[in-house]
C-alpha cells in the first residue's frame, strides 16, 4: 500500500516516501519509559506512556487455538492454526488458504450500501480474507487523524480510548457482519502504526489492554476475525526484545482480547521493504503465524517465513499493489509483477496471500476499477491450487526436484523489482504425487524424476488466461512461449490427479 509522495496532483498515499529519507538521518533521542524516539522511525508510531502510568492488569488470557477450531457453524472462516504449524484450519478443521484483499480503509471510508457493493463484487471473485483497520487515520486511508468516518462519526468521546461512541462500533460490528455473510475472514488491526498518537492515545499501559478487551467483547459473537496490530512499522527502542511502549500497547491489547475469550490468531506486520514478523525478538514469541511484507521478489520473505522454528503459517500479506509501485525508479506494477507475487508465494510454502490495489483508501471511482485483468487472473490462479492438496506442499529449498535452470535465488534483503527476478521456485508433496513449479522466464529446467510418483502427468498452466497445455513428462522441459498477456512466466503441474479446472 506504500507509495511515493504526490505528484502529477495525485492525492498523497499512506505509506509516505519521506520516511526513505527520514532513514537516512538518524538522530536518536532517548525518551521516558525506555521508549527511544529517532528520525529512523515514522514520528507518528512514538508513544511516551507517562511516567507512574498504570501498568497492564494481571490478565491470564486463553493461548491463541492451535488445532482446535471454533464451533462448526457457518461458511468456513480462518479460526486456528494447524497441529503441524503449517497452514491455517476452518471451523470444520479442514485446511483453509487465505485468498486476501486489502480494504485498509473501509470502516472509516465507506456507507453500508458502498460496502456491501465491494463484498458482493469481492465474494464473486472468490476473495474469502480482508486487511482492515478498525479505526481510521489520514495514513491509512480514512479521513481524518482521529479516527472520525466520512460522515463525522468519531470513535471515541473526547478522544478518550476506552470511552467509546457506541454509533462507530455498531457501525463496525455491521460491517463485520457483512463481510462474515460473505464468507470473509477479516484480518482486523484495533491499533495500527497509523493511529498510534492520533486517534489512540492510551494514558497508560493498563489502558490499552482495557481497550483490547472492550474490543474482544464488543466483537465476541463474530466468528471472522483474525487479530492484527502494526502495519508499516518500525519498533522504536535500544533493546529490540524488550520492547518499546508502543509494542507494550499494543501486547497489552492482544492480552485485553485474549482475556475476553478470543483464541484466534494473531500476528503484527513490521515494516517495509521487505520484513517478517518473527524478525523482531520482542514479536517472535508472540504471533501465531508470519506476516511475510515485500516489495521484493516475495520468495525471499516467504521461504524466511516459512523456515522460522517452530512452524508457524507463513502468508504473503502485502506487496506492490496493483497501480502501484513502491521502488524508486523501477518500472510500474504490471499484472505480471502480480502473478509472481502470488505465485512465488504459493510455491514457496505460503499459507496464501493477499493482493492489494491503489484502491485500498477508496479513491474516487473505486467501484468503477473492481474488475480488473489482474484481479481475474489472480481469481484464477487461487481456483486453481484450491483444487490442489496445497497444504501439503513443501518447497523444494534444496533443488532436490528442479536440478538445474532455476536462474539466482536472491539471497538477502539487497533492493531489487520483482520483474528483476528470474528465479524457478517450486514445492512438491512428500509422496511424490503432486509438484507444482513456477517459470517466470523463458528457460529448459531440468528435473530429478526420482523424486515423483511415476504416474505423474505434465501440465503448463498459462497464468494469464488459466488454459492447460499437457506435455509428456520428460527431466527436461521448456514452457510453450509466451503466455496469454505475452509476458513468458508459465506454471508447471505435476499431478497423479486431473488437473484443476
Amino acid at each position: 500500500m506504500a507509495d511515493v509522495d504526490a505528484l502529477d496532483g495525485q492525492k498523497p498515499q499512506r505509506r509516505n516516501r519521506s520516511l526513505a529519507i527520514a532513514l537516512a538521518v538518524g538522530i536518536v533521542v532517548v525518551l521516558g519509559g525506555g521508549l527511544v524516539a529517532s528520525r529512523l522511525s515514522p514520528p507518528e508510531q512514538d508513544l511516551s506512556i507517562p511516567p507512574g502510568a498504570d501498568p497492564a492488569p494481571d490478565l491470564q488470557p486463553p493461548a491463541a487455538a492451535a488445532g482446535s477450531p471454533a464451533a462448526a457453524v457457518g461458511p468456513p472462516f480462518v479460526t486456528a492454526v494447524s497441529e503441524n504449524g503449517r497452514y491455517f484450519v476452518d471451523q470444520y478443521g479442514q485446511p483453509v488458504a487465505v485468498r486476501g484483499d486489502s480494504p485498509w480503509s473501509l470502516m472509516t471510508d465507506l456507507a453500508p450500501g458502498e460496502v456491501e457493493t465491494y463484498l458482493a463484487n469481492r465474494a464473486d471473485h472468490g476473495v474469502n480474507s480482508l486487511i482492515v483497520s478498525l479505526i481510521g487515520a489520514v495514513a491509512n486511508g480514512g479521513p481524518a487523524d482521529d479516527g472520525s468516518t466520512f460522515d463525522g462519526i468519531a470513535p471515541f468521546v473526547d478522544g478518550d480510548l476506552v470511552t467509546w461512541n457506541e454509533a462507530y462500533f455498531d457501525r463496525a460490528h455491521d460491517y463485520l457482519q457483512m463481510a462474515a455473510d460473505r464468507g470473509m475472514t477479516v484480518f482486523l488491526y484495533p491499533i495500527d502504526g497509523w493511529t498510534v498518537d492520533h486517534a489512540v492515545v492510551p494514558e497508560s499501559i493498563g489502558q490499552c489492554a482495557e481497550y483490547g478487551q472492550k474490543v474482544g467483547e464488543r466483537f465476541a459473537d463474530l466468528a471472522n476475525l483474525v487479530w492484527m496490530t502494526g502495519g508499516d512499522y518500525f519498533p522504536i527502542t535500544n533493546e529490540p526484545a524488550d520492547g518499546s511502549d508502543v509494542d507494550h500497547c499494543f501486547d497489552a491489547m492482544l492480552r485485553g482480547i485474549r482475556a475476553a475469550g478470543s483464541t484466534a490468531p494473531f500476528s503484527i506486520q513490521l515494516g517495509y521493504e521487505k520484513s517478517v514478523s518473527t524478525d523482531n525478538p520482542y514479536w517472535a514469541r508472540r504471533v501465531d503465524w508470519n506476516f511475510a511484507y515485500s516489495y521484493y521478489p516475495t520468495y525471499r520473505a516467504v521461504l524466511d517465513a516459512y523456515g522460522w522454528s517452530p512452524a508457524v503459517p507463513a502468508v504473503f500479506g502485502e506487496g506492490n499493489f496493483e497501480r502501484e509501485n513502491n521502488q524508486a525508479d523501477s518500472p510500474p506494477t504490471t499484472n505480471e509483477t502480480l502473478r509472481r507475487q502470488v505465485l512465488w508465494a504459493l510455491t514457496s510454502g505460503a499459507a496464501g496471500e493477499f493482493y492489494g490495489s491503489d484502491d485500498w483508501e477508496f479513491q474516487d471511482g473505486w467501484a468503477g476499477r473492481l474488475d480488473t485483468d489482474a484481479v481475474r487472473q489472480i481469481s484464477d490462479l487461487r481456483d486453481l491450487f484450491a483444487g490442489l492438496r496445497w497444504w501439503d506442499l513443501v518447497p523444494d529449498e534444496d533443488s532436490a526436484l528442479v536440478t538445474a535452470g532455476r536462474g539466482e535465488q536472491v539471497r538477502d534483503d539487497t533492493p531489487m523489482d520483482v520483474l528483476d527476478s528470474d528465479y524457478v521456485t517450486a514445492a512438491r508433496t512428500p509422496d511424490g504425487t503432486l509438484a507444482v513449479v513456477y517459470v517466470p522466464t523463458a528457460r529448459t529446467i531440468t528435473l530429478d524424476l526420482g523424486r515423483l510418483d511415476p504416474a505423474v502427468s505434465a501440465t503448463w498452466i498459462d497464468p494469464a488466461s488459466g488454459t492447460a497445455h499437457p506435455v509428456a513428462v520428460a527431466s527436461s522441459l521448456r514452457p510453450p512461449g509466451t503466455n496469454d498477456d505475452g509476458d513468458e512466466d508459465w506454471l508447471l503441474l505435476l499431478s497423479t490427479s486431473q488437473v484443476p479446472g
